[in-house]
């Protein structure tokens, strides 16, 4: 009895150490096999996912031209462009057999796309009838594939995006300068499985590897491999990024923005993003500008700043430009028209002022001037600050702007008064003052000219109704009356100098009809003033006998 007892303990003991008691889950490879009984092939290789995807369908299909069939072999094994696609991006992979929604219809299988399929914003579905994909991230939303005509591993590049991708994409089919962790230059995958997955692969490159060149970043060559100047992409980088004998170098970021990274926002869009800056705006409060269609800026190194000027195309293959590129030469009114530029700006050298000592001073948003020491460092000269020179380098006096200058300042001398140059025009305290240096002189008559209620006025040939010129203007109360020769500025001959040019002499009555003047007007003696500075003052200067 004892030794049938502890027999049958030891055969307990055994039993239950090796598990006889435990309830046993299904055995693992028939677990793997139970899709096979339905589906796929035994014969397959590969593990049981890869076994039991068709070829063969639920109907003994293995053509790929069969709906059953179809790319499932290309999507679940990795090639040589992409890695393997998992079963759920395209349907629900069932737990069991009778798992609600198998097997329970004549097919085809339900396609509920997973997360790669309908990355960025995508909505994939399949055409039953036309065995198409669409709107999927895997194959290119602008592609619709065909499940029944499944591409092979060496048609892929290009059949689901372009070669390269369409716009934003940038237009360069160089791949592997982006994407090197994933392609070689001659396009084969160094990493399929990076290819296809969901994430985008771009390394840390430098600029000149997708435009540009060994001399810089900048086209050419652009993004297309384009390199000449006509075309957009190329234009006149050069010239703006190397500068030239009249302007200096151009930064880039006065143009457009300079990504920090490839993926800046922003960057690799398809679109330049022009932002002007710096000297582009100058010292305006915006308003440059970008037209794409005409290829023109409106900024104020070209057109706002010399409103005189021409926008130049940023694709045209002419000279660069000259001083009249931009602005004319001397510029536009209120621009004092004078070719002299180095009078003003210490930069230009020389009397045409058409070169510059310093290019980089030129075009930087500042207008750089200094203010001449004395008057004469624009117009005049060491005698007196009035022209002749004007502010063209005229001396002619027949020249509106030279006209009877020194004869009024100088000339009259011993005869008449000097004529003090705010008589006829503001004089201003400074060249900067308002007013002053915009391209026209303002006439404001004063002193002597306004005498006697006198209200002159200037057409730019003649003077009228001044005390000092016209007969109908009042000395102290009384009009001068006689022969009088209305004076032309630019007419210096000599013949409006004389005692008659402005009254008769003696003067009409009511004036006494004595030709001794010396008689009552004790600054003249025999023909000869002896205080020229009391006659034409805008006084009458006598004594009763």
């Amino acid at each position: 009895m004892r030794s049938h007892l502890a027999l049958g303990l030891a055969c307990g003991a055994a039993l239950l150490s090796s598990g006889c008691l435990i309830l046993r889950e299904e055995d693992q490879q028939a677990k793997d096999n139970r899709c096979l009984g339905c589906h796929g092939s035994a014969e397959a290789t590969g593990d049981a996912v890869l076994k039991a995807a068709p070829p063969n369908d639920t109907r003994g299909n293995s053509a790929v031209e069969a709906p059953g069939v179809g790319a499932h072999q290309l999507h679940l094994r990795a090639s040589a462009t992409h890695g393997a696609i998992a079963c759920v991006q395209c349907h629900v992979v069932p737990e069991r057999t009778e798992s609600a929604g198998h097997n329970d219809s004549d097919g085809p299988a339900e396609l509920v796309f997973g997360s790669l399929a309908s990355l960025d914003a995508g909505r994939p579905r399949y055409d039953a009838n036309a065995r198409r994909c669409s709107d999927v991230y895997c194959h290119g939303y602008a592609a619709s594939n065909i499940w029944t005509l499944p591409k092979s591993s060496d048609q892929a590049c290009g059949s689901c995006h372009g070669l390269p991708p369409s716009a934003p994409h940038p237009q360069t089919a160089t791949c592997h300068v982006c994407h090197a962790e994933v392609i070689a230059a001659d396009r084969t995958f160094l990493a399929p499985e990076k290819h296809v997955d969901g994430v985008l692969q771009l390394g840390e490159v430098a600029c000149n590897s997708c435009h540009g060149s060994d001399a810089g970043a900048a086209p050419p060559v652009s993004l297309d491999g384009g390199s000449s100047r006509d075309q957009l992409g190329v234009g006149a980088h050069t010239t703006h990024l190397t500068g030239s004998p009249t302007a200096r170098p151009v930064a880039c970021t006065e143009c457009h923005a300079v990504p920090q990274r490839l993926d800046s926002p922003g960057h690799t869009n398809g679109t330049v993003e022009v932002i002007f800056s710096g000297a582009a705006l100058g010292q305006l409060d915006g308003g440059a500008a970008w037209t794409r269609s005409t290829a023109t800026c409106t900024a104020w190194c070209h057109t706002l700043g010399a409103p005189d000027a021409g926008s130049p195309a940023w694709t045209s293959t002419g000279p660069s430009l000259d001083c009249n590129g931009c602005h004319s030469a001397p510029p536009a009114a209120p621009h004092p028209g004078w070719t002299r530029c180095s009078a003003c700006h210490p930069n230009a050298t020389g009397d045409g002022g058409m070169q510059l000592v310093d290019a980089g001073a030129h075009v930087n948003g500042l207008v750089e001037e200094a203010t001449p020491a004395n008057c004469d460092g624009c117009h005049g000269s060491t005698a007196n600050p009035a022209p002749p020179r004007d502010l063209n380098g005229n001396t002619a006096t027949t020249v509106r702007t030279v006209g009877a200058h020194q004869t009024h300042l100088r000339d009259g001398g011993a005869w008449f008064r000097t004529v003090e140059c705010d008589d006829c025009h503001v004089v201003p305290a400074q060249t900067v003052a308002a007013g002053h240096a915009n391209g026209a002189v303002e006439v404001t008559f004063s002193g002597p000219a306004i005498a006697g209620g006198a209200m002159p006025t200037w057409n730019g040939t003649t003077c009228a109704n001044t005390t000092c010129h016209d007969p109908k203007a009042l000395v102290n109360g009384n009009p001068t009356g006689g022969a009088h020769i209305v004076p032309v500025w630019t007419q210096v001959d000599g013949t409006q100098t004389t005692c008659r040019s402005c009254h008769e002499l003696p003067p009409i009555a009511p004036h006494v009809q004595n030709p001794n003047c010396g008689q009552c007007h004790q600054n003249y003696d025999a023909g000869t003033f002896t205080r020229p500075d009391l006659h034409v003052n805008g006084q009458v200067t006598f004594s009763v006998p």
